[in-house]
């Protein structure tokens, strides 16, 4: 029989650890909104449910995760969907989504004499411009995930992890844009956009 989680602190952490592939316990605290101090039984508890491994000092989940988190989200959220102001906003976030992930596209790759090139960004005049377009990308998440924290304030995470990118991004640290081994602009917008489905209980489109 498959692995239950029905306690929603358990689904919050197991959640991380399935949207980051691998995290430490601070990581899981900082993301979930879980205190660090609680994070480790759960994790002990996860792990002798086999839907967690721990290794070095991190958890990884098992392939037993996914099944277990979608079971629990369509217990957990269904008033989530049935929100019809939640439905709308989550439509409006697929072409907010859509033009993301041009602007990302733009960030990573250049046109040279119609060649797509990977940026050296060596023009930070163009950086700039792709700077700014990303921040009100995000700037326009924030209805839908001041609705979505209304259902569960574990949304409510976001908006300071973004903000924690985008300060480090104003002060030159660009890496912050699109790193994939930092809590950049990118790997937030991306888990966010899984949290979101798994709540939702749909699947990925593009």
């Amino acid at each position: 029989m498959s692995a239950l989680v029905t306690d929603k602190t358990d689904y919050d952490v197991l959640n991380v650890v399935a949207l980051k592939k691998m995290a430490t316990q601070q990581v899981v605290a900082a993301a979930s909104g879980v205190g660090e101090a609680d994070v480790g039984p759960v994790l002990a508890r996860l792990a002798e449910q086999g839907l967690v491994v721990m290794a070095a000092g991190s958890a990884f989940p098992t392939d037993s995760a996914e099944p277990a988190l979608a079971d629990a989200a369509a217990r957990l959220y269904v008033a989530v969907r049935a929100d019809p102001g939640i439905g709308e906003l989550v439509g409006r976030f697929e072409l907010v989504n859509s033009q993301f992930l041009t602007t990302m596209s733009a960030w990573q790759q250049i046109d040279v004499g119609g060649r797509k090139v990977a940026n050296d960004h060596s023009d930070s005049e163009y950086d700039d411009k792709i700077i700014g377009r990303l921040d009100k990308l995000v700037a326009r998440l924030g209805p839908l995930l001041d609705a979505l924290a209304g259902h569960d304030a574990r949304f409510g995470t976001y908006p300071a992890r973004f903000t924690a990118a985008a300060t480090a991004v104003d002060q030159g640290r660009h890496e912050f844009v699109s790193s994939p081994t930092l809590d950049s602009v990118h790997n937030i917008w991306f888990e966010f956009h899984e949290d979101l489905l798994r709540t939702l209980g749909r699947a990925r489109t593009e």
